[in-house]
Parts: C-alpha cells; structure tokens; sequence
C-alpha cells in the first residue's frame, strides 16, 4: 500500500512539474502576442474618419497595439502596430509600465523556477535537498503566478477600460492571447498545488528523502 502510494505521489507531482510547464508556455506566447483585447474594423469612410488623424486601435496586447489604417487598395484592413503607449496615449504610461514589468518579473521568475526544478534532478548531492526543503521552486512560481495575476487586473482596469474607442467599438471583445494567458494561469495554479503536495521532501536529520508531506503526515499519524 505504501508503495502504491509512493508512486501515486510520484505520477501527480511529475503531472504537476508538466502542467506548470505547459502553463509558462501560454504565458510565454501570451505576453509577446498583441490580442488580449480586440475591436472590431470600422469603416472609415461611410463613418466620416480620417485614420492619418485619428488612431483607431484595432486590437492590443501588453506590450503591442496595432490601429487601423488606410491601405493602398482602401478597404481599411491594415494594420500598423507599435508600443502600446504612443499608439493608445490615453492610457496612463505609468500604468502600462508597471503592468510590463510585473509581467516581464513573473516571466523571469517562471524560467528560474524551472531551471531550478531541473537541478534537483541532476546527480548533484548538495542542491536537490536543500531546493526541495525550502520549497524554492514552489517561492518563484507562487509570487510569478501573483505577479500575474496583479498584472491582468490593472491591465483590464487600467488599460483596457481607458483606452480611447471611436463609434462602433463598443463591441470590443477578449483576445485568443488574453485567452491564452488565463489558460496558463489556472495551468499554473494547478501545477503550482501539485508539485507543492506531491514533492518528496528529505528527512532533516538523515538527509535522505522521506515522501511528500501527504505521505510524512499519513506516517506520523
């Protein structure tokens, strides 16, 4: 029964390691794609709108807005992306900097917690222990994931709630990135709770492993 456990414990927290994975992947191609929030095109010409004067942002993301303008064939299906500040500049600059930032952290955070899940499978003695017992992959995926999560609130407080619309866009709609990107935090969350129940933890004072903390719990008792 024991045994059966143990393995139980082992097939869950490598399902966990591979759903946090999968998670940092969507929000990878989340952040560096420009369709959190899309607006539908409007026609420019039956609405009286000159686009070289007036910026009518088609669709945006973190970092990215595109707007629409008039192409050469005038069916006002162009795009032209840039920053997202010079192109929205109704938005507070403050705002969508700390919003990249966060996000940019919890990116880097995210890549730390995965080189160092890496580590502790390598035939090194001195680190698994040490990662495993102070729970230090677990330390920079929870605060990427709140980073995260901080980061989608202000964006659609701040951001997507004050970015300029002209008539008929009233309609705008949630990108396939925005999407993506809560696809990969509830990846994350769950990842995040299965490598935290199912990592085998060392015993202090025998420097050997001893089980996850479900398995330790249910020995003690």
């Amino acid at each position: 029964m024991m045994g059966c456990s143990k393995y139980v414990s082992k097939t869950l927290f490598r399902g966990g390691q591979l759903v946090l994975l999968l998670g940092a992947i969507c929000y990878v191609v989340a952040l560096s794609t420009a369709n959190w929030v899309v607006r539908p095109k409007i026609d420019s010409v039956r609405r009286n709108i000159n686009l070289t004067e007036t910026k009518v942002v088609s669709n945006f993301g973190i970092f990215r807005a595109c707007r629409q303008i008039a192409s050469d064939k005038g069916d006002n299906d162009s795009d032209d992306c840039g920053d997202i500040t010079d192109t929205i500049p109704s938005i507070s600059p403050h705002a969508a900097k700390y919003v990249q930032f966060a996000m940019v952290v919890a990116g880097i955070f995210y890549g730390t917690s995965l080189v160092l899940e890496i580590v502790q499978v390598l035939p090194i003695q001195k680190y698994p222990n040490f990662l495993a017992e102070n729970r230090v992959v677990e330390l920079f995926s929870s605060i990427a994931t709140v980073l995260i999560l901080q980061g989608i609130l202000i964006f659609a407080g701040e951001v997507k709630n004050k970015a300029q619309r002209v008539a008929g866009q009233e309609d705008e709609k949630p990108g396939w990135s925005f999407i993506v990107a809560l696809i990969g935090l509830i990846l994350s969350i769950i990842g995040l709770l299965l490598v935290t129940m199912f990592r085998e933890l060392p015993f202090p004072e025998a420097g050997i492993k001893g089980g996850s903390w479900l398995n330790r719990n249910e020995s003690s008792k």
